[in-house]
């Protein structure tokens, strides 16, 4: 799956223009589908759901590619939206942005840009392929949505490190997808038809963590009234997942320590050791690093489970991702229902909030917004009223201000590569030159010439 051709449906209203995206793109090996207008590119998302990846021109007649984009937003998942447009204006640009777009390109397009852009946009969806079939079979929606190069940044090296037997740490505030993340890992391994076992330390008390971990001898305490396998062997060779592990205590820390060195470990109760070749992902909402500095968490076990750490971002970090998580989660929720979207100023709220309960807040929000609004667009009075009520949407923020921090988002996004920016903005350079001069992000150099 993760090698199948990528699909690109096209529409432009330029003929011209249109043959030659579909010549360029087939001749890099893309699987082109061109129409001329967007109306025939709803009816092909329609009847073809399975595009990666979408290209449209901005301004078209009847459905333009804004429009185009919220209704494929609404529709599908994976494919990335890129627009293109003669008529190249800040706000647009940053619109387009805010409401999921994966890249806005200004018109004329220059070839070399244009396939740098698909071709980083096909490594998302190469990224979200192999982490989909991480997914175990009858799950209907993989909730690893991601647009921002942090999420793609992770899952590459996700990706990297499934094939090894190295314990890893994930960490991340609560409701980040700690334990998602894990059973990619695990589905991307060779130890993908062995079990996934996950443990939440903080649910089990202490006096039977051990046993539950480990198992029991009958008789060993009051009530092994029977033999017990612990999770460790029901893992067996496949991967046991220690959920919020900054809570054992210090006396199952040790034995955890002694198994991690050496695969072996004793029942509850028994004399016999037993060996098991279990792989050990562990994730924790704490900084394990500071809890043994204080000795609340053993330095040594620390070590032990973080030979490859990996950190999901806070939801407030990484913003690209929030308008993808939300269409993913009104398609997650809408069987039975008739939605078809979400409103402009309702998915502002949504951009604007800081969601501190991360991706499984906005999964609860978006959830109650379906049942409560049944059929059309979700508007800013399905949302609960902390979202809801904030007075300073995106609209409210000056031009100047939308200006400025996606100017000096793109240059970030660009490293600094100010003919880059002048050429995704569609200003030249000498333009973009004064106004990073008037927003006191100052250039290097002289003016350009």
């Amino acid at each position: 799956m993760e090698n199948e051709p990528i699909r690109i449906l096209v529409a432009e209203d330029d003929e011209q223009m249109l043959d030659l995206l579909q010549r360029v793109l087939s001749e890099e090996g893309y699987q082109v589908t061109a129409v001329r207008d967007g109306a025939r590119a709803l009816a092909k998302l329609e009847a073809c759901p399975g595009f990666d990846l979408v290209l449209t021109d901005l301004r078209m007649p009847g459905v333009d590619g804004m429009e185009l984009l919220r209704r494929a937003m609404a529709r599908q998942l994976r494919q990335p939206v890129i627009l293109m447009t003669a008529f190249g204006t800040i706000d647009s640009a940053v619109q387009a942005m805010r409401e999921g777009a994966y890249y806005y390109l200004a018109k004329p397009v220059h070839i070399e840009d244009l396939l740098e852009i698909v071709g980083s946009a096909a490594d998302v969806v190469r990224q979200q392929r192999g982490a989909e079939s991480a997914v175990t079979a009858g799950d209907s929606f993989f909730p690893i949505v991601f647009r921002s190069p942090s999420m793609a940044a992770l899952l590459k090296m996700a990706h990297e490190v499934a094939a090894s037997s190295a314990t890893v740490l994930v960490t991340g505030s609560s409701g980040t997808g700690k334990e998602l993340l894990a059973r990619a890992i695990h589905g991307l391994s060779p130890r993908a038809s062995r079990p996934f076992v996950a443990v939440d330390c903080n649910a089990i008390p202490e006096t039977l963590l051990e046993s539950e971990l480990f198992g029991h001898r009958r008789g060993a305490f009051t009530g092994a009234t029977s033999d017990k396998r612990g999770l460790v062997e029901e893992a067996g060779e496949g991967t046991l997942f220690l959920d919020e592990i900054g809570n054992l205590s210090l006396v199952v820390q040790a034995k955890l320590l002694r198994f991690l060195q050496e695969r072996r470990f004793r029942r509850v109760g028994d004399t016999e050791e037993r060996v098991v070749n279990v792989r050990v992902i562990s994730a924790s909402n704490k900084d394990l690093r500071e809890g043994a500095e204080r000795g609340d968490f053993r330095e040594d076990l620390f070590y032990r489970l973080s030979v490859i750490p990996l950190r999901i971002p806070d939801l407030k970090d990484r913003r690209e991702d929030i308008a993808p998580l939300a269409y993913h989660f009104v398609r997650k929720f809408n069987s039975g229902y008739k939605i078809e979207g979400i409103r402009k100023d309702a998915l502002e709220l949504l951009l604007e909030y800081p969601w501190p309960g991360n991706v499984r807040q906005i999964e609860n929000v978006i959830e109650r917004a379906v049942i409560l609004r049944k059929a059309g667009l979700i508007q800013p009075r399905d949302l609960p009223e902390e979202i809801a009520a904030r007075t300073a949407p995106p609209s409210a923020r000056s031009l100047e201000e939308t200006e400025r921090d996606y100017i000096q988002q793109l240059l970030r996004e660009c490293n600094g590569n100010q003919t880059q920016v002048s050429r995704i903005l569609g200003i030249n350079r000498r333009t973009l030159y004064r106004k990073l001069r008037k927003y006191n992000s100052e250039p290097e150099g002289e003016e350009p010439g």
